[in-house]
């Protein structure tokens, strides 16, 4: 894995999590949140993806395909648990 590798996959995943942010909405926390989920997934997905040897949409060394889709699982799976321990400020009062 070269440099210029490893600097375009984890470009490729911040504009994942940007792009996701962009639907999702949120402050800069939350931009950096999703971001984190997507490089995360993204390389976690590139290594499941070497170690198997999947071969699906190579980009170079990078194994895009399956990075891709893992990136998004963790990414919305990430959101899906960031999401449930959020709660309104109408529902903090109704328990006290």
């Amino acid at each position: 894995m070269t440099l210029a590798a490893f600097l375009l996959g984890t470009v490729i995943a911040m504009i994942i999590g940007s792009a996701f942010h962009f639907w999702k909405g949120g402050g800069l926390k939350w931009l950096l949140v999703y971001n984190l989920f997507s490089i995360i997934g993204f390389w976690m997905g590139h290594i499941i993806g070497k170690m198997l040897n999947i071969k699906f949409f190579l980009l170079g060394p990078t194994y895009l395909g399956f990075a891709l889709i893992t990136s998004l699982v963790v990414l919305i799976g990430g959101y899906w648990l960031s999401m449930a321990s959020v709660e309104t400020s109408t529902e903090k009062t109704n328990k006290k």
